[in-house]
């Protein structure tokens, strides 16, 4: 008996003293707090190195955008749209109503496709960027401003020559055409006798020389710490710092991964400085020609059409102003009524997880 308590004591010596050269000599934390702070940067380190698969870094995105969730497997909400086409003598360009028949938004979202594809092809998907409204459609909506009529671009200058090149040789069936210091990429005009038909194809329906539906292209220049648009719009020239551009993250735009400006927040709103509500169209890209806008705060839209909802993935217990520029995981949740339409996990400035989802800015209780 005394000798197999002799044995166990033993035992428990061996065990306690092989416990204590493990965290002496392996560098096991000897406390919890250690342990979760070792636990800690070790999932720092695995994001951070996901994030980076939604940085633009190279003029070819292909292959990360494969590496990235499926948009065409997530719900959409169903688009609204007019029941005749614009250019129809039946059809209005109404405020906060759809502006494109069907067939309409089809050859807008090619013409959108066929320019992407482009500069993918031309090694160029890091000198372009979602712009304008179409840049927060993507933050509001994930997809066009549902009463919005075109789509719109920004391109670094430099590659304008090389664009205008290639899409010469897509004539007759895709045109780029001037427009000041802007271009438009536009499909080939539909036939006269197919006036009220809902068939794909652009339609002359101003004065100028576009014709529309059709992607709108702006370009910047560059100096060393910021970018500029080449024109002018609304009596003033719009220039971004670029700690707010690059480097370019891929967001959501319906079902195609895009480039976008590092901080779409910061960028949207030195693009609509002070813009809390919702503004309907105010100007016509189908027959170039003003509309009288209206303004509603987005709540009151909330039922009819979807808003992007945000939060963090993962929760920290205090951010500093420093901390909320930093890339890290945000949870985006397509919201309609009340009711999720999807949601997905994707890389962004930390703060955007507290942006209100209705107005461009912070929550008020995030």
């Amino acid at each position: 008996m005394l000798t197999w308590r002799r044995f166990k004591i033993t035992a428990i010596l061996i065990v306690t003293a092989l416990v204590i050269l493990s965290y002496i000599f392996l560098g096991i934390p000897t406390s919890s707090s250690k342990a979760l702070r070792t636990l800690s940067l070790f999932q720092l380190r695995r994001r951070s190195l996901a994030v980076e698969t939604f940085v633009v870094d190279s003029g070819h995105t292909e292959k990360k955008r494969r590496r990235l969730p499926n948009l065409e497997k997530l719900t959409w909400p169903e688009r609204e749209c007019l029941l005749f086409p614009v250019g129809a003598p039946v059809t209005r360009q109404l405020p906060f109503k759809a502006q494109c028949s069907r067939g309409q938004m089809r050859t807008l979202w090619k013409l959108f496709n066929l320019f992407a594809n482009v500069m993918e092809e031309l090694s160029f998907s890091d000198r372009w960027m979602l712009y304008g409204g179409s840049l927060l459609g993507s933050f509001r909506h994930h997809d066009i401003i549902p009463w919005d009529d075109d789509l719109d671009v920004l391109v670094d200058k430099e590659v304008r020559p090389a664009l205008w090149k290639k899409m010469r040789t897509l004539m007759p069936n895709y045109t780029i055409q001037e427009s000041g210091q802007r271009d438009k990429i536009c499909a080939k005009l539909i036939m006269p006798a197919n006036t009220l038909l809902d068939v794909e194809g652009s339609r002359k329906l101003s004065t100028y020389d576009w014709s529309w539906p059709s992607v709108d292209i702006g370009y910047y220049i560059s100096n060393v710490t910021h970018i500029t648009e080449v024109a002018r719009s609304y009596g003033r020239s719009y220039s971004y710092p670029k700690s707010d551009v690059f480097p370019l993250l891929l967001r959501p735009f319906y079902k195609t991964w895009v480039p976008t400006p590092r901080n779409t927040f910061a960028f949207t709103l030195q693009t609509y400085p002070g813009s809390l509500k919702c503004t309907s169209l105010t100007w016509s890209h189908a027959y170039e020609t003003g509309l009288a806008g209206r303004t509603l705060p987005c709540v009151d839209l909330s039922k009819r059409y979807a808003f992007v909802e945000r939060n963090p993935l993962f929760n920290l217990v205090q951010v500093d102003d420093e901390g909320l520029e930093q890339l890290d995981w945000v949870r985006e949740k397509l919201v309609r009524g009340g009711k999720v339409i999807h949601e997905i996990s994707l890389v962004s400035p930390r703060g955007e997880a507290y942006i209100d989802t209705y107005m461009l800015h912070k929550k008020l209780n995030p």
